[in-house]
């Protein structure tokens, strides 16, 4: 069988207590991926890192955003149309796309959260983790074979928790739009192994994608269990995105149940 490995935002900022959204347990979860990849590096014949990838200004960052006396929110608030609609939140850039955005985006029973600003792009919070980059060259030079990176969330109007879409797409532009060519990657092999951070955030918007997207795929999947955390309380065996992910077919698995 070829197996495939897909990881996502194995990243500083997410991964490291002193990251700027750091999720607990991420720094046990990257030392599982390390010695996943390294004790069955020959099994691979693929592995893909995702990267979360933002400047500064972005939707959801609060810079993007200003009240009415001129004051930027602070993280974690929460912006809804009805907001901007009374005025109590508004951006100088693109004031329709911000009404457009939240529109669409609560069409599809989803909230705007604003965050810490994370992963600035070439900052070293967006680096891949040195536990996990280790590996993956290990790899790559036992295999001889490239890694993949893909890059989501560099465009300013919308959040990108999912590798495969944009929360709203952006009309002509095509990083925002689902990524088709990821898909036929990962559709090639037998097995695509998936772990990441976090677990109910940019782990779990991928596989609703999959899930909705490419269901033969999903059937395809592991979930490795044990290198994925989440941000708060979240039980993955009760979740409904995570249950019909099991139900098209997926496993879960801790990685030191993984047989090859």
């Amino acid at each position: 069988m070829t197996n495939a490995l897909l990881l996502i935002d194995e990243q500083r900022d997410f991964c490291y207590v002193d990251g700027a959204l750091s999720v607990p347990g991420a720094e046990e979860d990257i030392k599982r991926v390390h010695d996943f990849i390294v004790n069955n590096k020959r099994q691979f014949s693929n592995i893909t890192l995702t990267a979360d990838s933002h400047y500064p200004y972005h939707v959801a960052h609060p810079i993007f955003w200003k009240d009415k006396d001129g004051n930027h929110p602070a993280p974690f608030t929460v912006i809804t149309l009805q907001d901007v609609k009374d005025g109590k939140y508004q951006t100088a850039v693109n004031p329709q796309w911000a009404v457009r955005y939240l529109t669409e985006l609560e069409a599809a029973g989803k909230t705007l959260c604003l965050w810490n600003p994370h992963c600035i792009i070439a900052t070293k919070g967006w680096s891949i983790v040195d536990e996990v980059m280790d590996a993956v060259i290990e790899w790559s030079m036992e295999t001889c074979i490239p890694y993949r990176m893909e890059f989501k969330g560099s465009n300013i109007l919308t959040e990108h928790y999912s590798v495969m879409k944009a929360e709203v797409p952006v009309p002509n532009c095509p990083e925002t739009q689902l990524n088709q060519g990821l898909l036929d990657t990962l559709n090639k092999y037998d097995r695509v192994f998936f772990g990441g951070e976090a677990l109910n955030y940019c782990c779990k918007y991928t596989l609703d994608d999959l899930n909705t997207y490419a269901p033969d795929l999903v059937k395809k999947m592991v979930i490795l269990t044990d290198c994925m955390s989440p941000i708060g309380n979240f039980d993955i065996n009760t979740d409904p995105v995570y249950q019909k992910a099991v139900s098209l077919g997926a496993k879960l698995m801790k990685s030191t149940e993984v047989t090859f």
